[in-house]
């Protein structure tokens, strides 16, 4: 079958020889509708920089939406036709999978079944594999799994009614991370980044400011709108960034570290921050609390508060795959997504 096939040294390959995955009793195979580019992880592996994963070549891909065509004996959950999110596909012995959701193929597991005869599924990611209700886009679905994640990482961070929050970045992430705080009824919404048209859309659904951070000082910016934030989130992951926030958050006020980037010979200016203060890492799904709140963030769209076609700019033949890319690296687009046939 077809799939998106990455070196780890920067190339990205259609191949057409990926095996298809062998199903398990409590297996449902999967059609791939569509794939997500994902702005900062799959590039990161693509270029074998992403800590923790170096096995290569692999199949790329995590934002996966498919339809399922086929279900194992012991499938009670599943069912033909339902569109799922996240679908994986296993290593096989030609390729290791990085999650393998741009593939032609993959599978999902049904968790429940598994408990309920017994079996015990330590795997909390197993369990976000869910189908997407009714009147959700299949396709645009792709991007719930983004906003899933980020809704999930906004409680992590107890953002709350009321709070002054501080954005750093203009991406897909800091524009979703401003239009769910203002769902969630946050005080003012300060984004700060350089792209204007990614700023406007920023403002469009939710933001009070964004700061052209190549035209002036965040920090002053932050001062002069609000004093202090309540909760700063990087977006980004950069070391300057980080600073921004110890320099502008309220004593007893959290900084939330979202954007994967930071290093050790980035600069830090921990001398500015005050004497209390909070930094908690969100750079990473957890799965067992993301699963409590994936019903929550779909009524989100069902009832009009979300549009996943606000994000979703472009949707691409996989075989395009390269301009899909650069639009991403080019930042062209919000939410790339490769289909399949």
């Amino acid at each position: 079958m077809k799939g998106l096939v990455t070196d780890g040294r920067g190339g990205i390959f259609l191949r057409e020889d990926i095996p298809m995955p062998e199903m398990g009793e409590y297996d449902a195979l999967v059609k791939t509708v569509g794939c997500g580019i994902c702005n900062g992880t799959d590039l990161k592996l693509a270029k074998g920089h992403l800590k923790g994963f170096g096995t290569y070549p692999a199949v790329l891909g995590h934002e996966a939406v498919g339809r399922v065509i086929r279900t194992g004996r012991k499938v009670k959950n599943y069912r033909l036709d339902d569109i799922v999110l996240r679908s994986e596909l296993p290593d096989s012995g030609q390729y290791y999978s990085l999650w393998g959701g741009f593939s032609e193929y993959a599978l999902v597991t049904d968790c429940e079944a598994m408990e309920a005869d017994g079996i015990p599924v330590r795997d909390a990611g197993a369990w976000s594999k869910t189908v997407v209700p009714a009147g959700i886009d299949s396709t645009d679905a792709c991007m719930l799994i983004t906003l899933e994640e980020i809704y999930s990482a906004l409680k992590r961070l107890d953002m709350r009614p009321g709070l002054d929050v501080v954005i750093a970045g203009c991406g897909p992430v800091g524009i979703a991370m401003a239009n769910l705080c203002r769902i969630m009824g946050a005080g003012k919404i300060l984004l700060g980044g350089h792209h204007l048209a990614r700023m406007q859309k920023a403002l469009q659904l939710g933001a009070d400011v964004a700061v052209n951070t190549r035209e002036e000082d965040l920090t002053s910016r932050i001062r002069e709108e609000m004093g202090k934030a309540d909760l700063f989130i990087d977006a980004v992951g950069n070391g300057a960034v980080l600073s921004h926030g110890l320099r502008s958050v309220k004593p007893e006020g959290v900084i939330g570290i979202y954007g994967i980037g930071l290093h050790s010979t980035q600069a830090v200016a921990w001398e500015d921050a005050d004497y209390c203060w909070e930094i908690r890492s969100v750079q990473w799904p957890d799965y067992e609390h993301l699963v409590t709140i994936q019903t929550e963030a779909a009524a989100l769209v069902l009832d009009g508060q979300l549009s996943l076609s606000d994000y979703v700019t472009h949707r691409i033949p996989v075989e395009d795959y390269e301009r899909g890319f650069e639009l991403v690296k080019n930042r062209e687009g919000l939410k790339v997504v490769l289909t399949f046939d």
